[in-house]
């Protein structure tokens, strides 16, 4: 009996041994291997150098800060590019990676579901690097070699860095999920007579809700790419994709994201299909050209300037489909639902549009611009950014996600196609003074053209609203450690510092369910429906809580 337990204890051992070689294996051959380094690689024995005005040179490249915000000039061939990106933001860089692995510890705290999800992730995107052109995986190879490896422990640098850009891919299909759904772009474009002397006008609130640093630490690139057009673009540190920015040919892209299920496999990364589109297009043809030919593995929908066009135009892509909506006049918009014939009736569009709030900011965004008709320039564009207001001018308190601005938006951008000027938000959120950039010419400083920040900001009650949001997560998790009071506390607290936003309410009628003062919570629920629930599923559960109240 002995010599049995013996064996089968060996053969258990032995089998485990067997599984951690194999998945070693496996992971080795999963994880995407950096292209070959290119001939000429000079730009490795450079260092960096302090100049006297204000910039820190790398080569060809430079950063600074232009009125607060970081901009990085990056100019040639793709692997110096990278490489000089490295070195010019190391330590934005790791940063940015640090906060943003802590975010992702924040909901995956154990170690070995963050191992487990790692090597998923590995798996999933296994091919990515077959679908990132050369150019492009060659300035990510240099990126990694300018700038240290902080965190080894989960994985390859290179791989890592490849697969981080993919990360706004992944959160795009997880659109549907609450924790994600509650995030969401809007964007607008006018020209001819809905214009100020009809200029090509057009503004984005960037709503990606990643880690906060991806706010805070937004980067600015001047990009001057050899043999392909220069282009502006706002993001963060390491960024080689394109989410917001204008080349200068008189091309502009953003992208939102859009309803979309669980892809099979990996394909490009759309901020890779975005860089393709300001590097390589100059007209409204060669750009639907690139994106239509671009195999994607998550659904998005594009706005897209052209001033050679004169003209706008949205296109909803997913990995199986691409539908171009063109106006209906001088003015368009997308936000995050479909409406073209092809994909508007769609079961998961439908379903988005009923319980998002994807529709509501879309109509807002219709009535400033019909009611901006003629007057629309990048001041009243930054106005029509930073509203606060649901459709027909109704106040429901600050961070109501069915505002335009709801004070989450990880950036924003207005851009004057006509003149070539590139505006760029700084922190907080849409708030801060946008500052201008002149396409044509990246060494230009413009202060007489930027344009001021938020009165907000400097009142304060951009930072009452602050304060009103984390009284509103302390409360709830105060109700969840069954400290009631303090939860009805932070409730009154919240609703004194942002007046009428209708989560105060709510929290107020859970507190006082739980004091067992029935008759109150149901004046605090009436009243949260009352302030118009962003979400369907928000509508739903005080009505629910309601019905239980009156039944008892």
């Amino acid at each position: 009996m002995k010599r049995w337990l013996k064996r089968i204890a060996i053969g258990v051992v032995v089998l485990a041994l067997a599984g951690w070689l194999a998945l070693v294996f496996l992971l080795r051959h999963w994880t995407a291997r950096p292209p070959p380094m290119p001939a000429d690689v000079s730009i490795m024995q450079r260092s960096l150098e302090a100049a006297a005005d204000g910039r820190t040179r790398f080569g060809e490249c430079w950063t600074e800060r232009r009125e607060g915000l970081l901009v990085v000039r990056l100019k040639g061939k793709p692997f110096d590019m990278g490489y000089a990106s490295g070195r010019l933001l190391c330590e934005q860089t790791h940063t940015l990676e640090t906060e943003f692995l802590e975010m992702i510890r924040g909901y995956v705290p154990q170690d070995w579901k963050i191992k487990l999800l790692k090597n998923y992730i590995t798996y999933r995107n296994r091919h990515l690097s077959e679908f990132i052109p050369l150019e492009y995986r060659l300035q990510l190879l240099g990126s990694t070699l300018g700038c240290t490896d902080i965190h080894p422990q989960f994985g390859d640098h290179y791989d890592r860095v490849l697969n981080y850009h993919a990360a706004q891919d992944v959160s795009y299909m997880m659109i549907d999920n609450p924790l994600v759904s509650r995030a969401g772009c809007t964007a607008f474009a006018a020209w001819g007579s809905a214009s100020a002397g009809g200029h090509l006008i057009t503004g984005r609130n960037f709503d990606w809700e990643a880690a906060e640093v991806f706010s805070r630490d937004r980067v600015v690139t001047l990009c001057e790419p050899e043999g392909g057009i220069p282009f502006i673009s706002l993001a963060w540190a390491g960024m080689a994709g394109v989410v917001s920015g204008m080349n200068r040919a008189g091309i502009s892209v953003t992208i939102n994201g859009a309803p979309c299920a669980l892809p099979d496999e990996t394909a490009t990364p759309v901020a890779m299909v975005a860089r393709d589109v300001l590097q390589k297009t100059r007209n409204l043809k060669e750009a639907l050209e690139v994106i239509r030919n671009s195999k994607v593995f998550v659904s998005t929908i594009w706005l897209l300037g052209s001033r050679a066009d004169g003209k706008f135009v949205v296109v909803e892509k997913t990995p199986e489909t691409t539908s171009v909506r063109e106006p209906g006049g001088d003015s368009i918009i997308s936000a995050n639902h479909f409406q073209t014939d092809v994909l508007k009736a769609v079961e998961r569009n439908t379903n988005f549009m009923a319980e998002s709030t994807s529709v509501s900011r879309y109509a807002r965004m219709d009535e400033l611009l019909r009611s901006g008709r003629g007057t629309i320039n990048p001041v009243r564009a930054t106005e029509m950014l930073r509203d606060r207001k649901l459709p027909g001018g109704v106040a429901a308190g600050d961070t109501h996600r069915g505002t335009l601005n709801a004070c989450i938006a990880t950036h924003a951008v207005v851009m004057d196609m006509t003149d070539g000027i590139f505006w760029a938000a700084s922190p907080p959120n849409q708030l801060g003074r946008f500052v201008a950039f002149d396409v044509q010419n990246f060494d230009r400083v413009l202060p007489e053209r930027s344009l001021p920040a938020d009165p907000v900001v400097a009142s304060g009650q951009y930072e009452k609203t602050r304060q009103a949001r984390t009284l509103l997560r302390s409360g709830t998790s105060a109700l969840k450690l069954g400290d009631a009071l303090a939860a009805l506390q932070a409730a009154d607290d919240a609703e004194a510092l942002n007046p009428g936003f209708y989560q105060n309410a709510a929290l107020r009628g859970r507190a006082l369910l739980k004091l067992g003062r029935r008759d109150e919570a149901k004046i605090a629920f009436t009243a949260a429906i009352a302030a118009h629930p962003a979400f369907l599923a928000e509508r739903l559960e005080f009505e629910e809580e309601l019905r239980r109240i009156q039944s008892n």
